[in-house]
């Protein structure tokens, strides 16, 4: 067993899974930078709402499963937005408008709008990345990188395979972990588990490192040590449906805009 989630993959065929990755990771970006850069809760609600309606009609996701993936972003949000009301230098402005007072607690409407701002801005972040990442194999993603945007084949295809050691250094520390349970190796108290859990991490670092060498000699003998020409396996071209999603996915984020000056 592993401690981390299974993946997160489409499960039906769906509009945005046929598009090209830098397609939706062009449109990402710019939801993303539009509701961080631009004040007010009023431009994340519309993007948080926006993203909300694509994931749930365009994604082809488990949807089921979709709730406990966004939980622990949930509670970042939530808990991020309540301390910013708690500590907004806005609740010490005497003229500033009241929205809660309970004792020595003064809540601003200004201290209220900059919580909510932030729990909406987290909301579009969790959105959007299952949006863009959840949507596609890690593979495509890659081979779209390298094709539509040129990034040289060792740092595409070597993050590829970082990511796809990941699973591997879960289960290898699940294995760790049982084989000295196996041997009789039990922590005792508060300051053995904090040695074993040491002892485990340092085994799991020397495997890790070990399994990157190999891979790294793998890749370096498949011809990803050089800049030369390479032949493309798993081609992706950019289409209408492409253009459809961009021009779509920019009007979203000028609709938000102008709504939110509205």
């Amino acid at each position: 067993m592993s401690f981390l989630p299974a993946p997160l993959e489409p499960v039906r065929p769906a509009l945005l899974t046929r598009v090209a990755p830098v397609t939706r990771l062009v449109v990402g970006i710019a939801w993303l930078g539009v509701a961080v850069i631009v004040a007010g809760p009023a431009v994340p609600f519309g993007l948080a709402v926006a993203a909300l309606a694509a994931l749930v009609l365009l994604s082809g996701l488990p949807l089921a499963r979709v709730p406990t993936r966004l939980a622990p972003l949930g509670l970042a949000a939530l808990g991020l937005g309540l301390l910013t009301v708690l500590v907004d230098p806005a609740n010490g402005d005497p003229v500033a408008r009241v929205a809660l007072a309970l004792g020595p607690l003064r809540v601003t409407d200004a201290a209220l709008s900059a919580g909510l701002t932030i729990a909406l801005r987290l909301a579009v972040i969790a959105l959007v990345s299952l949006l863009v990442f959840a949507t596609s194999d890690p593979t495509r993603l890659a081979d779209s990188l390298v094709q539509q945007w040129r990034v040289p084949y060792r740092f595409a295809y070597g993050t590829l395979a970082a990511l796809r050691i990941v699973p591997l250094l879960a289960a290898d520390w699940t294995a760790i972990g049982t084989v000295r349970r196996l041997r009789g190796i039990e922590p005792r108290g508060v300051r053995g588990r904090v040695g074993a859990f040491g002892n485990e991490l340092m085994v799991l670092l020397v495997g890790a490192i070990r399994r990157a060498e190999r891979m790294a000699l793998a890749m370096d003998a498949r011809g990803f040590d050089g800049d030369q020409p390479r032949g493309v396996f798993r081609p992706i071209a950019l289409g209408r449906l492409d253009a459809a999603v961009l021009v779509g996915g920019l009007a979203v984020v000028i609709a938000a805009v102008a709504a939110g000056r509205g």
